[in-house]
Order: structure tokens, then C-alpha cells, then sequence
């Protein structure tokens, strides 16, 4: 089996290659010298935490007090934009079946490789979208002008703050355990990372790539 070069498949296995041949390294290194597997261990096993790095997009901001300063303003603009796409869009999708959507759709994103059938489906979700987010601007705007207060009820009820670093918390833990295993045997499992990274090294090169 042969890949052509400079296809994305070509470039995955060549990136495969270089990773065993690291591993290979890694092997070698673990049994001809198992006492600087403590020093790569090191070096390797810093924790870095995600979660205090997304800290700052955890925290909630709410825009609803300034939105809301001149409702009759922003129900304004939002029935005279939504009466905007739906007079325009039903004027422009009136005149185009679903497979001359989809036809559209394929026009603009050239390099990308689907069936007619799914950018049939992707125009008619992308209208169905449309549709749905210019009907809620109706109803949000009729709202701004006509019951503001309910409209902030509604407002506080879809605003509760799911925190997802609470969610994942019991992921931002460290484990040691397989580390500890490798560096109780340092040249059986160098041995064992020395003959997998040789095998599919081989394979990969003689079986995908060769000609």
C-alpha cells in the first residue's frame, strides 16, 4: 500500500514515524542508563493546571443591566432586524429549491469534500437556524416594548451559571501510578517501548509508505 506524498494521510504517517522514533530514544535511553529516567521524569511530569487557566472565563458578566437601560430602544431594533431577515430571506430562499441550496453552499466552501445530500441538509438546517434565532428576536423584542417585566423574569431564569471547573475538577487530579510502575523496572519496560516502537516504526514505513 502506497500513500501519495503530500497528502494529509502522508504527513500523519510521517509525523507517526518520528513519534516511535522518540519512543525509540526513550527505550534505548531507559536501558542503557535506567538512573536518568528520575531526571526525564522530572522534567516531564510538571502538572499543569486547566483550571487555573480558564479561571478567568469562569466568571459570569452579565450585559442584561445595560441591554435593558432603554428597552423600547432594543425592541425597537430588534423587531425592525428580525423583519429585516425574514422579508429578505423569504424573498431570497423563495426562489431556491433545496438542492440549489445546497448547490449554494458547496459553491462557497470549495474545499470541502460532502454529498449533495448533506449540503442539502446543511442549507436546510442553516435555514431552519435563521428562522428560529429571527423569531426569537420578535418575541424578545415585543417583550423590551410591551412587558418589560416579564422579560426580565425571564432573563433571571435562563441565567443560571453552570460552572464547568466544578465539573471538572475530579479530572484536574495528577496521577503517578504508571510512572511509578516504569521507574520500579526501568529496562523491562524500556525493552518492551524499544521493540513496539521498532515493530510499528517498521510497519508503518515498509507497509504504508513503501512503494
Amino acid at each position: 500500500m502506497s500513500i501519495t506524498p503530500g497528502s494529509t494521510l502522508y504527513y500523519l504517517i510521517l509525523f507517526l514515524i518520528v513519534g516511535n522514533l522518540f519512543a525509540l530514544i526513550i527505550g534505548v535511553t531507559m536501558i542503557m542508563a535506567p538512573g536518568r529516567l528520575s531526571d526525564l521524569f522530572k522534567l516531564s511530569n510538571r502538572w499543569i493546571s486547566t483550571r487555573r487557566m480558564t479561571k478567568p472565563l469562569e466568571k459570569p458578566r452579565r450585559i442584561e443591566p445595560t441591554m435593558l437601560r432603554y428597552p423600547r430602544v432594543l425592541g425597537a431594533i430588534m423587531l425592525a432586524s428580525a423583519a429585516l431577515i425574514l422579508i429578505k430571506g423569504t424573498i431570497f430562499i423563495s426562489g431556491l429549491s433545496a438542492a440549489d441550496g445546497g448547490r449554494l453552499l458547496a459553491r462557497l466552501y470549495n474545499g470541502v469534500d460532502l454529498s449533495a445530500g448533506a449540503w442539502e441538509f446543511l442549507w436546510l438546517t442553516l435555514i431552519t437556524i435563521i428562522l428560529l434565532g429571527a423569531i426569537l428576536a420578535i418575541a424578545v423584542g415585543t417583550m423590551s416594548l410591551f412587558t418589560l417585566g416579564k422579560l426580565r423574569r425571564w432573563a433571571e431564569s435562563v441565567n443560571r451559571w453552570v460552572s464547568t471547573r466544578q465539573l471538572t475538577k475530579p479530572l484536574d487530579i495528577p496521577h503517578y501510578h504508571l510512572d511509578q510502575l516504569v521507574q520500579a523496572q526501568p529496562r523491562l519496560w524500556g525493552g518492551v517501548i524499544t521493540a513496539l516502537a521498532l515493530f510499528s516504526a517498521f510497519v508503518l514505513w515498509w507497509f504504508v509508505l513503501g512503494r
